[in-house]
């Protein structure tokens, strides 16, 4: 029994360490990465590194079949992604160089703020954002599943990236307002990085699974059903939130935050209308 008992401890202290080294990792090398790369020119270089940090940890746990964790260290990954991007652009505001070190982080800011201003545009009309996500969805389960979850990372780095790019010309053109802050990325953007991160957790095992010859018996397990399923319920419900709330709730409140002269700025940069301020 007491060596049961240690043997037990043993595997338990095993984990946490492991857990306790990849998350310092992250915390540390995820910003300093960011910083380092954007300031020196970004472009497609920034998410390939940033990606590159993750897939190193994320392999590793999908192959043991730790999903639960695999996904856990992703969505803190992210969240990490979320403060070192968006903080650049909250310090710095709306400088078009900047913007443009980010892939597609001109042109989602220039979406998004004419958004902002008229409640026109695919944020909140299914009309518009309905065929472009599904197509976006397609690619991402192909591109992850061929990849084992690796291309599906580097693909959340750059979504990530313009994302937090339009959220940062926000804060600063709210002059900082805790409502932007809290509600510049709205709920359901919340869900679909959550759902896409299972779903490409699940993707990533089933190539790993199919490479061993283990065939689907290896997935037949009750952690990979349950994610699956769950990520298919948070994307649909991002696009019923999307297309529910996004005009209704969030573009008015939003629009109510920006303060007129750090907007002029923003519209002047991104190409949508130039006044004198």
């Amino acid at each position: 029994m007491p060596i049961l008992a240690l043997s037990r401890i043993s595997r338990w202290l095993n984990r946490k360490y492991r857990l306790l080294v990849e998350i310092v990792v992250l915390l540390v090398l995820t910003p300093i990465v960011s910083f380092l790369l954007f300031y020196s020119g970004g472009g497609l270089f920034l998410p390939i590194v940033q990606s590159l940090i993750i897939i190193y940890f994320f392999i590793p746990e999908v192959y043991r079949n730790n999903l639960w964790r695999a996904s856990g260290l992703v969505l803190f990954w992210s969240i990490i992604m979320v403060v070192s991007v968006s903080s650049i652009f909250a310090f710095h505001g709306c400088d078009l160089v900047l913007i443009h070190n980010v892939v597609n982080g001109w042109n989602y800011s220039h979406e998004m703020f004419i958004w902002l201003v008229t409640g026109k545009g695919a944020e909140g009309d299914i009309s518009l954002f309905l065929i472009p996500k599904i197509k976006e969805l397609i690619v991402f389960i192909l591109v992850s599943f061929l990849t084992a979850g690796m291309a599906g990372l580097f693909m959340g780095a750059i979504l990530l990236n313009y994302m937090n790019t339009y959220y940062g010309l926000l804060i600063w053109a709210s002059n900082y307002s805790p409502i932007t802050i809290l509600m510049g990325w709205p709920i359901y953007a919340i869900i679909r990085v959550i759902g896409y991160v299972f779903l490409g957790t699940v993707l990533a095992r089933t190539m790993i699974v199919l490479i061993q010859n283990r065939g689907l018996r290896g997935l037949n397990d009750k952690q990979y059903k349950t994610m699956l399923v769950i990520a298919l319920i948070l994307i649909i419900l991002d696009f019923i939130l999307k297309a529910t709330i996004a005009n209704a709730v969030y573009q008015p409140i939003l629009k109510q935050q920006l303060d007129s002269a750090r907007l002029a700025k923003c519209q002047c940069v991104l190409g949508i209308t130039c006044y004198s301020y």
